[in-house]
């Protein structure tokens, strides 16, 4: 997945982390005050430390963990987090998890790291679920041979139901670029409506798409730009990219998290745009 660890940098995956040495937290000074007064990591130290196995080191700051430095870095155009401890012996690839909330805070920060400019996708031609003018659009990159996809778009039609300020903004995707799959996405995108996109689904024969739609052409292009190989993969409103066909309550509470607040429900019944 797109937001997993790379391989070459992952000495074990912790989800409880241990610091041995004590001494690096406390001593004259860290004990009547922040253990930041007398420790510190520059940029340079950290890619120092890190040395080839990372192309770039973005910046430095507390991680979640006391006694952790977070160091944000890239290689081969993705980012993530590592962390390194106040005795800068020690490097920690792995997932911070906050157990009092069960969340990832790792894979949180990698999200945000790795955000795309939403503007540079273009939405003509996407088989819209919910209201076109919806606040909140997320972006689905959906392989109509997908069963996965599938399941997104009937968590796509719970949510808009219950939540008019939500969109889905459908681009078809032919994920291996087979011919096939090609004109089924074009002949998606050619009728223009979720039945077609569900039909497909389904199995069902489309007719042939003779609209001359870039559409397709130009989803391809914005999935190689941004480094999009899964479906579904959603593109969210302040430029997260999430892959798989997440549960409503996930997609809701990432939505809150850009946004700042809770997504507004409906007075009443909203239909899926058809």
């Amino acid at each position: 997945m797109r937001n997993s660890i790379p391989s070459a940098l992952v000495a074990a995956l912790l989800l409880f982390i241990a610091v041995p040495a004590a001494n690096a937290f406390t001593g004259e000074g860290c004990g009547s005050g922040a253990c930041t007064d007398c420790h510190n990591l520059t940029r340079d130290e950290a890619a120092k430390i890190l040395g080839g196995n990372v192309d770039n080191v973005l910046s430095v700051g507390a991680s979640p963990v006391g006694g952790l430095w977070e160091v944000a870095v890239e290689k081969a155009g993705q980012r993530w987090p590592l962390y390194i401890d106040f005795s800068k012996e020690y490097v920690i690839a792995g997932q911070i998890v906050q157990l009092s909330t069960k969340k990832n805070l790792t894979g949180s920060r990698m999200l945000s790291m790795n955000r795309v400019d939403v503007s540079q996708i273009p939405l003509a031609g996407s088989i819209v679920v919910g209201k076109t003018d919806a606040k909140r659009r997320i972006v689905v990159f959906d392989d109509p041979n997908c069963p996965h996809c599938a399941k997104l778009h009937e968590t796509a039609k719970e949510i808009v139901a219950k939540h008019p300020d939500v969109a889905f903004f459908v681009r078809p995707f032919p994920r291996n670029g087979d011919r096939p799959t090609y004109e089924t996405a074009l002949s998606i995108v050619c009728a223009g409506t979720a039945q077609a996109l569900e039909d497909a689904f389904a199995g069902k024969p489309l007719p042939k798409g003779k609209c001359g739609s870039k559409a397709v052409d130009e989803t391809i292009q914005a999935a190689k730009r941004f480094n999009i190989r899964s479906t579904p993969t959603m593109v969210f409103p302040d430029g997260r990219v999430v892959p798989g066909a997440l549960e409503a309550e996930r997609i809701l509470s990432l939505l809150k998290e850009e946004a700042g607040g809770p997504v507004e429900p409906s007075a009443g019944k909203a239909k899926s745009k058809k």
